[in-house]
C-alpha cells in the first residue's frame, strides 16, 4: 500500500493521536516518561509498560491529569512473554495497538576488559532483544489495524562507539541495523519503524551513573559533554520526547527506516 499524501491535511490534525493506542516500555522515567506525557499530550491513549511498579504507579499520578486513558503494566522487555502480556494489555483495553516505543534500556559504564558476561548479555538481552520482542509483539497487531509505527530508542553511540560502553554502543548498532531491516520488511503493512539517538540527557539514570561515568571521563562528564555540544548544553528528557511525538505522528508519514539523530549538533562536529 503506498503511503498516503497528506498534502492537504490541516497541522492540527496531522500531530494529532487521538483514537489511537501507544505502549512505551520503560515509560516510567527518563526520557520514556517523557515521551508517554508528549504522546498523551496529543491525545493517544496510553500503556505505560516498565518492570518497576512502583515507578509506573508514581507515573501514572503525575500524568493523571489527561483526558485519555492511561494505564500501567509490570513489563520486562528481555522477555517475549512480559512483553506479549504487554501488547495484550493494550488490545484488550482500547482494542487497538498503533504505535509501539522501544525505550527501555540500560547503560553500565564498564571498561571493555571488566565487562563480566552477566553484564554484556543483561545489556544485549535489555536493549537489542528488548527492541526484537516489542516489534514482534506489536507487528500483528498494527497488520490487524491496516498500520502504525515502531520508535526505537537507539544512540549517538551507535554511530562512533565511546569508551567503557563496549556492550552499549554494540547494543546500538544494532538497534539501527535492526530498524532498518524492520522498515524494508513492514512497509507493505503499513507499519513505519524509526529509531532516534540521542547524546548524553539528564535523566534519574544518568544520574545514577554518574561516578563510573566520571570515572571514565577523568571528569565531570555532563559538565565535558556540554562544551562539546554547538547548541550550548546537554539534553533533557523532553528534547527527545518532541522529536518522538514527531515521529510518531502523521508529520513524518513519508519517514521509515531512519534513525533521528538528536545531539544539539555533536556528531555534525566530529
Amino acid at each position: 500500500m503506498p503511503a498516503l499524501d497528506l498534502t492537504d491535511a490541516p497541522i492540527s490534525q496531522l500531530i494529532s493521536l487521538r483514537g489511537r493506542t501507544a505502549v512505551v516500555t520503560g515509560g516510567a522515567r527518563g526520557i520514556g516518561l517523557a515521551i508517554a506525557r508528549r504522546l498523551s499530550e496529543a491525545g493517544a491513549n496510553l500503556v505505560i509498560a516498565d518492570k518497576d511498579e512502583a515507578a509506573w504507579r508514581d507515573a501514572l499520578e503525575h500524568l493523571a491529569t489527561r483526558e485519555n486513558d492511561i494505564i500501567g503494566v509490570t513489563c520486562d522487555a528481555r522477555e517475549e512473554g512480559s512483553i506479549e502480556r504487554a501488547a495484550e494489555e493494550a488490545d484488550g483495553r482500547f482494542g487497538r495497538l498503533d504505535i509501539w516505543v522501544n525505550d527501555a534500556g540500560i547503560y553500565p559504564s564498564t571498561p571493555v576488559m571488566e565487562i563480566s558476561k552477566d553484564e554484556w548479555e543483561n545489556v544485549i538481552h535489555t536493549n537489542v532483544r528488548g527492541v526484537f520482542n516489542g516489534a514482534r509483539a506489536a507487528i500483528p497487531r498494527m497488520t490487524n489495524n491496516g498500520g502504525g509505527v515502531i520508535l526505537n530508542l537507539a544512540s549517538v553511540t551507535g554511530f562512533h562507539g565511546s569508551p567503557g560502553f563496549a556492550h552499549y554502543s554494540a547494543s546500538k548498532f544494532a538497534v539501527r541495523g535492526l530498524t532498518a531491516t524492520l522498515a524494508k520488511e513492514m512497509a507493505k503493512d503499513n507499519i513505519r519503524v524509526l529509531a532516534l539517538a540521542p547524546t548524553l540527557i539528564k535523566t534519574p539514570g544518568v544520574e545514577k551513573n554518574k561516578p563510573d561515568m566520571d570515572k571514565m571521563a577523568h571528569g565531570d562528564v555532563i559538565k565535558q559533554h556540554a562544551k562539546e555540544i554547538p547548541l550550548g548544553r546537554v539534553g533533557v528528557p523532553d528534547d527527545i520526547a518532541r522529536v518522538a511525538l514527531f515521529a510518531v505522528s502523521d508529520l513524518a508519514a513519508f519517514m521509515t527506516g531512519t534513525t533521528i539523530v538528536i545531539d544539539g549538533g555533536a556528531l555534525a562536529m566530529g
